[in-house]
């Protein structure tokens, strides 16, 4: 990660809609965050099991002015630790806050805005937790990157963790348009299975 040049992918790629400052390298994590600024790109962040070895200072320069930030549960307080800002301190520094629950779903929140919970989607299999936050955001960011509302996003985001939940290692499991469309439609109803089937069509 700390060999990316994030500026020259950009420009390779005619530009970037938004980023995803994952865990990785804490050097290379405030570079990438500091050149998406730079450059005009928003930013998702999502610094993960990396809070704890970010200082207070640094976790700061992660979070302050992000379009998107992920965390879980643990690491929304470890956050508020490491930081030293509040839970409306952060809202007012994000667009939009995420936060993943396990059993309980995903939390969505804006300063000024009720909060919007998600539930997740049951699952009597549970084989493999690993990577399961990485499936609900590559859901959610794929809904939200098809201009779907914020709760349809996070629903595909919830029944790709399912998947995953149900697998064994983290890029194991197979995508199939019809057991998503059928999970979504046994968690949030049919309305939302039919609202998701033409882009998850190509699953198929």
């Amino acid at each position: 990660a700390g060999k990316i040049d994030l500026a020259a992918a950009a420009d390779r790629r005619g530009g970037f809609d938004l980023v995803l400052v994952g865990a990785d390298a804490p050097e290379a994590m405030l570079r990438h965050t500091a050149t998406a600024r730079r450059i005009g790109v928003r930013l998702a962040a999502d610094p993960s099991q990396q809070l704890a070895r970010l200082d207070g200072a640094q976790a700061r320069e992660l979070v302050d002015g992000a379009h998107l930030l992920f965390t879980n549960a643990y690491e929304s307080a470890l956050l508020r630790e490491r930081t030293g800002w509040s839970e409306r301190d952060v809202l007012r520094r994000v667009g939009m806050w995420i936060t993943t629950r396990g059993a309980d779903g995903v939390s969505l929140e804006r300063d000024g805005r009720p909060r919007l919970d998600v539930p997740a989607v049951p699952t009597t299999e549970i084989a493999d937790p690993t990577g399961v936050g990485d499936a609900f955001r590559s859901g959610f960011l794929a809904g939200l990157g098809w201009g779907w509302p914020e709760e349809r996003a996070a629903q595909l985001g919830c029944a790709l963790a399912s998947t995953v939940l149900e697998s064994v290692g983290t890029q194991e499991y197979k995508l199939v348009a019809a057991d998503l469309i059928a999970r979504v439609e046994r968690a949030y109803g049919a309305g939302a299975a039919r609202g998701m089937e033409p882009r998850l069509a190509v699953l198929s």
